[in-house]
């Protein structure tokens, strides 16, 4: 494992605990001050105010002077430490409300800066078959559920696990500040599609694609939880060992092959969820919803973050939509919660015709932003591939070198044959996507992928964007 790899994973696990914890601890805080309805409507409240912290940290990077940055995320911290311990002594309603909506304003400042900070990592290699984006944020996910266990479990005094909460907050700043100051110093690692119409469409179709699969999750969380509060199942704290699990899971498959199979895994986990939400409503077995809802939660959980996270490399505002993901899912948790169990508590048949119908209309988004997603990927290749043509062309004119002569002895060197010359000679010369490129060559998509497939085999590369940045690598050389 890469050093800056387990520095992220560190940094971003840390923050989900401390996030989770502070989620946990306010609510506890809370209920010696009000009742269960004025738990809940608190933790909504500061859930929006963690939102609006996520949104902050974009234009606030910008207004605040570089020379007073490093002042600025001193006094925040300290600040945070300071609300954790406005919360324990709770002698309010009013002042326990508003030491939580300053503290999870604060979070969800430091929590989109993380996220961005962390994608940063991944930039140079997002377009290779190396990118470990996913896998880190499955690891991370995992970890911080992981100390948040140990936490609510291993240690008795509320007053320690208070302590504890703000010692890994100010690991996590220490590491934000070091990895904040590299960023700052190395700049634009990476070509960026400043907001362009696909980019943009991209956005806003994966903005409510988590809206819908929120709704579905809250859903099929709200079922299992009313079956727990009623008495009929004792959950405890175990079964989060099991949303750990399945947290490593999903960013392992999520980062095979650049994340290609990322929509589809997500879409048979929304799937199931919503087969498991429509057995309990007609009471079916509680484990069953139960193992599913911990399983799905962290497939979620990743998806949102790890897609955020590579979108925001085709984004003019990197930091904004580098952290959404866990803004946006925030925001449709609170907004979403009384509307779900509102379902739950409607006739059988009336659940199950809406649970359907929202898994329709997310899987019609899924498959639009599928292909969306795929037109902006290959923008973000040809902007690489237009980088290294224009290096070569100046090669090729200091030397004065044939591009056909040179073309036909790369295929004699690696043995292509006629056609898939053809077809590398087209990729060279043309920014269409695969069907327009399959209909000038006159051959079906199939036939296409199958001689780019070839030529990558000759050539021991991967994918379109491997064989035609070795051939610019070669074309250098000679």
């Amino acid at each position: 494992m890469r050093k800056g790899t387990a520095r992220s994973i560190l940094m971003l696990g840390i923050f989900y605990f401390v996030f989770l914890g502070a989620e946990y601890y306010f609510d506890n805080m809370m209920a010696f001050v009000t009742d269960a309805d004025g738990v809940v409507l608190a933790q909504s409240y500061v859930l929006g105010s963690s939102v609006l912290g996520f949104l902050l940290y974009a234009p606030m990077e910008k207004m605040i002077p570089a020379k007073i940055k490093r002042l600025f995320w001193s006094v925040s911290s300290a600040a945070v430490i300071l609300m954790f311990f406005f919360i324990k002594i709770h002698s309010g309603y009013g002042h326990t409300l508003r030491a939580g909506l300053f503290l999870f304003l604060l979070l969800g400042y430091f929590g989109s800066g993380v996220h961005y900070l962390v994608a940063q990592t991944f930039t140079a290699e997002i377009e290779t078959e190396k990118s470990h984006l996913a896998r880190t944020v499955g690891c991370a996910y995992a970890f911080g559920i992981l100390l948040q266990f140990i936490n609510n479990n291993c240690i008795s005094s509320v007053a320690v696990q208070v302590v504890f909460l703000c010692l890994a907050f100010a690991v996590m700043e220490g590491l934000f500040m070091v990895k904040a100051q590299q960023v700052e110093e190395q700049g634009e690692t990476h070509p960026v599609i400043e907001a362009d119409g696909v980019a943009r469409k991209t956005g806003m179709l994966l903005i409510f694609i988590v809206a819908l699969m929120t709704f579905i999750f809250a859903t099929l969380d709200n079922a299992v939880t009313l079956v727990h509060a009623g008495g009929g199942a004792d959950i405890g704290q175990w079964p989060r060992l099991l949303l750990a699990c399945s947290g490593l899971l999903a960013g392992v498959l999520y980062d095979i092959k650049k994340g290609a199979y990322q929509n589809i895994i997500m879409y048979c986990v929304m799937m199931l969820s919503t087969i498991c939400v429509v057995v309990i409503t007609c009471g079916g077995p509680f484990l069953l919803g139960l193992v599913v809802f911990y399983l799905s939660a962290g497939f979620f959980s990743i998806y949102f973050a790890s897609s955020f996270m590579r979108l925001s490399y085709a984004m003019k505002e990197e930091k904004l939509w580098a952290g959404l993901g866990r803004a946006v899912n925030n925001l449709c948790a609170v907004g979403t919660a009384s509307m779900s169990l509102t379902l739950l508590h409607s006739p059988s048949y009336v659940t199950i015709v809406i649970a359907l119908v929202l898994f329709a209309v997310t899987s019609v988004l899924i498959f639009v932003y599928q292909r969306s997603g795929d037109q902006m990927r290959w923008k973000q290749e040809n902007a690489i591939l237009s980088q290294e043509a224009e290096k070569t062309e100046k090669i090729l004119e200091t030397h004065k070198k044939n591009e056909e002569e040179l073309l036909a002895l790369f295929s004699q060197e690696f043995s292509l044959t006629p056609r898939e010359g053809e077809v590398l000679a087209c990729m060279l010369h043309s920014e269409d996507n695969v069907t327009e490129m399959a209909t000038q060559l006159a051959i079906s998509r199939a036939a296409l992928y199958r001689h780019i497939s070839n030529m990558n085999e000759k050539t021991n590369t991967k994918a379109r964007i491997g064989l035609l940045q070795f051939y610019y690598a070669w074309m250098q050389e000679k």
